[in-house]
């Protein structure tokens, strides 16, 4: 599989000049994104990716901005990057350096659900198991081939029952994004602080979210520490204010590649055991995909 082509990134950095509401939201995202690179390295910069349609659409526009910075598409693309005030402070994994940072084999955690066969013997990236005190491994995913920017830094904290089907893709994802990505099980703040203390993550000091205000915890600000019992890092939102339709919108109008379960009728997804096609999208012979859904409102009428 061939990684994302350069000018598809460069179809974002000019969809975000066009004026109307979806290029503004584009390039508020990418203002944001560039405002937190600027002021925390590539390096303290990571994303959480786990195949789902948010965060989908917010790796292929931190793509395309890891890719302006790189290739230096036209100046004339690229908004004015947001400053970035609010910083998380206080010790902990975040604040060490590369040179203190312990293998992920320290932490005990969860395991993460096994990956499905159809990964396994995928070719499309390379995986390792990285083991951890109790005998569990978390597991670790670079691409084989290099993008036309740097690797993205990336954490999976996987649901306890995933999708396959979302399990491939993120994996596919690996290769297509240049991604170097942890997966990992377990409660998320173990799992967090398991992240922010691997060599792959002892640099973090702020990590990507595809939270939108819909969603269950979306009542956040769009940058926003984690709470003081957590490890610390800034939480950063940059689609936060996208809505349902703007999701999709830009993911066809875009050709964005995405999880094959959204043309199966689901709309919204967690695990395989609370997770079902939305009922909006029912018809005599299945279920239409999730772009048709024309409530946005019902987005999680499948979730049970």
């Amino acid at each position: 599989m061939a990684y994302i082509a350069p000018a598809d990134l460069d179809k974002v950095l000019r969809r975000g000049k066009a004026g109307d509401d979806l290029g503004n939201k584009i390039a508020e995202a990418i203002s944001l994104i560039e405002g937190v690179l600027d002021d925390l390295g590539e390096s303290g910069v990571a994303l959480s990716f786990n195949g789902g349609k948010d965060c989908t659409v917010l790796l292929h526009l931190f793509a395309a901005v890891l890719y302006e910075r790189h290739n230096k598409v036209s100046a004339s693309l690229q908004p004015a990057h947001t400053d970035i005030s609010q910083l998380p402070h206080g010790s902990g994994p975040a604040g060490e350096s590369s040179a203190s940072a312990k293998a992920c084999q320290d932490a005990p955690i969860a395991s993460p659900p096994p990956l499905p066969a159809c990964v396994n013997g995928s070719a499309s990236a390379s995986a390792s198991a990285e083991p951890v005190a109790n005998g569990q491994p978390a597991t670790h995913h670079r691409a084989h081939q290099s993008a036309p920017y740097p690797v993205i830094r990336s954490v999976y904290f996987t649901s306890a029952n995933p999708f396959p089907e979302m399990e491939a893709f993120v994996i596919e994802s690996v290769n297509r994004y240049a991604l170097d990505l942890y997966r990992f099980g377990g409660g998320m703040k173990a799992a967090l602080s398991e992240y922010l203390s691997c060599l792959g993550g002892s640099e973090v000091r702020a990590i990507l979210l595809g939270t939108r205000q819909g969603d269950p915890n979306g009542k956040v600000a769009v940058l926003a520490p984690t709470d003081p019992s957590w490890p610390q890092v800034l939480r950063v939102h940059p689609v936060l204010d996208w809505t349902y339709d703007d999701i999709w919108s830009f993911l066809r109008e875009l050709d964005v590649e995405y999880c094959s379960l959204y043309d199966e009728g689901y709309t919204s997804l967690g695990s395989t055991t609370n997770t079902l096609p939305n009922p909006y999208l029912k018809t005599a012979t299945g279920y239409e995909p999730a772009w048709k859904l024309r409530d946005g409102s019902q987005e999680r009428a499948g979730r049970t």
